[in-house]
């Protein structure tokens, strides 16, 4: 009887086992299957966040000609520069525009870059003698970087270049090096501009290369790359020159593969490619498209990878870049020189998507 009851206590002790183990098997099964929803619920999240990224972004004000859009990732707001009105307005992803800065000193607000760690503001104010506050003292004259408060758009210093070089200026576009240097392009002078970070002005760089027939744009869009070198762009021609920092007076020349006919804003991406817009403000015959461009010998050369041609808006200018989605600014300024054209209200930010 003793045996029995010991066989029978065996058989409990392994069907508990038993069930301990299943028990055990289920409970780390559980803890797997959570697991791998919360990984799958995660990433549909990133997904959808991605996607809510709107292919267009309104930017509802008559007349207002946009040039000059960067995006800031603290406030997470675009801020838009109006060339022909002279100010800047800012707005979220739904188009909700509101003026950031009505400075009366503003004439034509071109580039602006933005400086996220001492929360500062970087707007070129030029003058082509089309915006509504031209004047004919200002005109080919003016060329300042005002520096604004990001948070509350006050001004807090005006750098006036205009008295470095002897000729026409036209400050285009500005960008930040990783010391926090500015260097600043002029449409209408063979010069590239540097303000270091005590905001002192020089001239980096004036160079004959950089010339171009009067009545045409000349140096335009920079970018900035980590190896330490710029990135230029000559509108007439659609040239690119790269120009090491330790070295400024190496300038060299991008060689090409096939010609972008024109170009004015550029962006480097975190993968090393460069995006280039071109428009067309003569009327040849060519499309406006942004460029996808790419290269194998750290920008001694570089090739056209990929072209974005769907664009709903007329002459493309500037780019800037929203939680990894890259999107460009139409300013319409064809119409600024037709008598004729009725004031435009259909301004728009879109989505740049390359084609895989």
């Amino acid at each position: 009887m003793k045996q029995f009851h010991s066989k029978k206590n065996l058989i409990q002790l392994n069907i508990i086992n038993i069930m301990y183990n299943n028990l055990k098997l289920n409970k780390m099964k559980t803890i797997l299957y959570l697991f791998i929803s919360l990984s799958i619920f995660s990433c549909k999240k990133d997904d959808e966040q991605i996607q809510e990224l709107p292919n267009i972004i309104p930017l509802k004000e008559t007349a207002l000609y946009p040039e000059g859009v960067v995006y800031s990732n603290t406030k997470q707001k675009i801020f838009i520069g109006s060339y022909y009105k002279g100010k800047v307005v800012s707005t979220d992803l739904q188009g909700n525009l509101t003026d950031f800065i009505t400075d009366n000193s503003l004439v034509a607000v071109v580039g602006m870059a933005i400086n996220e760690s001492n929360n500062k503001l970087y707007v070129c104010n030029s003058d082509s003698g089309i915006s509504l506050k031209s004047d004919v003292s200002t005109t080919g004259i003016l060329a300042e970087v005002i520096v604004y408060d990001l948070t509350t758009g006050d001004r807090i210093k005006t750098i006036d270049l205009s008295g470095l070089y002897a000729g026409g200026h036209f400050l285009n576009d500005l960008v930040f090096d990783a010391d926090g240097n500015l260097y600043i392009t002029d449409s209408f002078s063979p010069v590239i501009y540097k303000i270091d970070t005590n905001d002192n002005p020089s001239i980096l760089i004036t160079n004959p290369i950089f010339e171009v027939p009067q009545g045409t744009f000349g140096l335009n869009g920079i970018a900035y790359h980590p190896d330490n070198f710029l990135i230029v762009g000559k509108s007439f021609g659609g040239t690119l020159y790269k120009i090491p920092l330790n070295d400024v007076n190496n300038v060299q020349e991008i060689l090409l593969n096939e010609s972008v006919n024109s170009l004015d804003g550029l962006l480097l991406t975190a993968d090393n490619k460069l995006a280039l817009v071109s428009n067309n403000f003569t009327g040849a015959s060519f499309d406006e498209k942004v460029y996808l461009i790419g290269t194998s010998n750290n920008w001694l050369s570089a090739s056209i990878e990929n072209e974005f041609t769907n664009l709903e808006g007329s002459f493309p200018t500037t780019m800037t870049e929203i939680n990894n989605s890259l999107y460009v600014n139409f300013g319409y300024f064809t119409e600024l020189i037709d008598p004729n054209s009725a004031p435009n209200n259909n301004f728009k930010l879109q989505k740049v998507v390359f084609s895989n």
